[in-house]
C-alpha cells in the first residue's frame, strides 16, 4: 500500500487507531528495516508495542512526519531491488569473463558481505573506502571511470527519486 495515507486508511477501514508501516524484504530473515507512523490517536504506550513488533523484523525507526514515509519507500522498501540489480549485473560480468556461474555468484555474494560488514565496521567514510581498493592507474580506477562516464551514481538517485515521486502520486 505505497503511497496510501493514515487518513484515507481511517476512513476505509473506518478506525482511527492507524499505524503506517514501510518494512523491506529482508524483514523474512528478521534483518530487514521498517519505516513507520501513528495516528494521533495511537498512544505512546501502543506505539512501543508497536515497535517492539516491527523489531522483530529487523529495526524500526519511527517517523513523526508521514510524508517521509514515501522516501522511505524509495529508498529502503524498493532498496533491496536496486542491490539485486547491481549483483545480478556483477554476476552476469562474471559468467561473461568465463568464471563458472556458481563460482561468480559466490564471489559476488561474499564480496556484497564483506563490504557490508566493512561499511559498518570502519571508521572510514564510503569515499575513503572506495580510495582504499582503486589504486592510482588501476583496475578498479578503470570501472570506476566508466561508472562515472556513465553517470552511474546520478542514474542511481534519479530512479530513486523517480520512485518517491510513485510513492506520492499513488497517495493521490
Amino acid at each position: 500500500m505505497a503511497g496510501i495515507k493514515i487518513k484515507k486508511i481511517q476512513q476505509l477501514l473506518n478506525h482511527q487507531k492507524v499505524v503506517r508501516a514501510m518494512p523491506n524484504s529482508p524483514t523474512v530473515l528478521g534483518m530487514g528495516i521498517t519505516g513507520y507512523t501513528a495516528a494521533n490517536s495511537v498512544s505512546f504506550q501502543e506505539l512501543m508495542q508497536v515497535e517492539r513488533l516491527l523489531n522483530c523484523t529487523g529495526r524500526s525507526v519511527y517517523l513523526e512526519d508521514e510524508n517521509l514515509l514515501d522516501s522511505v519507500t524509495a529508498l529502503s522498501g524498493s532498496g533491496p531491488a536496486y542491490f539485486y540489480y547491481i549483483v545480478d549485473a556483477m554476476i552476469k560480468s562474471g559468467i561473461e569473463m568465463g568464471i563458472d556461474e556458481n563460482l561468480a555468484k559466490l564471489f559476488v555474494k561474499q564480496t556484497m558481505l564483506g563490504a557490508y560488514h566493512l561499511i559498518n565496521n570502519s571508521d572510514k567514510n564510503l569515499e575513503q573506502l572506495i580510495q582504499d581498493v582503486a589504486s592510482k592507474g588501476g583496475t578498479t580506477e578503470a570501472a570506476l571511470k566508466i561508472f562515472e562516464e556513465n553517470h552511474l551514481k546520478e542514474t542511481l538517485k534519479t530512479g530513486i527519486l523517480e520512485a518517491e515521486k510513485r510513492s506520492k502520486e499513488l497517495s493521490r
